[in-house]
């Protein structure tokens, strides 16, 4: 075999290898971050007449992302929807024993700002009720922010204010004083 042929198996062959690890890496790290979604429907009665829609939640459980479909009533105004999709947030999910939404919490209010950031009031039962270490600290944001984001449109990023003030962090591990999305986009 001529060694050009053999360089270019040669080269072939490290790529592979050098993909297969990639993908090894990629399966690896997302069973052991947990970071792979589980959906699951949750029937919602809606009263007769009343105009409803779909919307996805993802909450934190178990050291992992779930996403359950809530339905809502339909609403027109950003802040509206996000005020259904932040209460359904709130209420951790229907079908796990164990949430890592922090009990007690309110919201207080959603202000959609000329920004582009959607800034999320809650009550301080947020921070002081917080019960975690780091991932769980940053899956309870992720589920937050992806459950905004993939549900309203014209929202660049979202911001988390405790009642009505900035934030340094909730649980001490993710500085909350800026918007979330590049704090969290970077991890899928």
């Amino acid at each position: 075999m001529p060694a050009n042929k053999k360089r270019i198996l040669l080269i072939l062959v490290f790529i592979l290898l050098f993909l297969g690890g990639i993908a090894g890496g990629f399966f690896y790290f997302s069973q052991l971050f947990g970071f792979k979604q589980t959906v699951e429907t949750v029937p919602q009665e809606v009263k007769q007449g009343e105009d409803a829609s779909f919307v996805r939640v993802y909450y934190p459980s178990e050291g992992r992302l779930i996403m359950e479909e809530r339905r809502v009533k339909r609403q027109v105004a950003v802040t509206a929807i996000a005020e259904e999709i932040v209460s359904e947030f709130l209420k951790g999910p229907s079908n796990t024993a164990k949430s890592a939404v922090p009990s007690g919490t309110k919201l207080l209010g959603v202000y959609y700002g000329s920004d582009g950031i959607l800034y999320v009031d809650l009550s301080d039962e947020f921070r002081r009720n917080f019960q975690g270490d780091a991932l769980n600290e940053f899956l309870l944001l992720k589920g937050l922010y992806d459950s905004i984001i993939s549900n309203v449109t014209g929202v660049d990023d979202v911001k988390v204010i405790i009642e009505g003030k900035e934030i340094e962090s909730i649980g001490g591990h993710f500085l909350a004083l800026y918007p979330l999305k590049n704090m969290l986009a970077d991890v899928k």
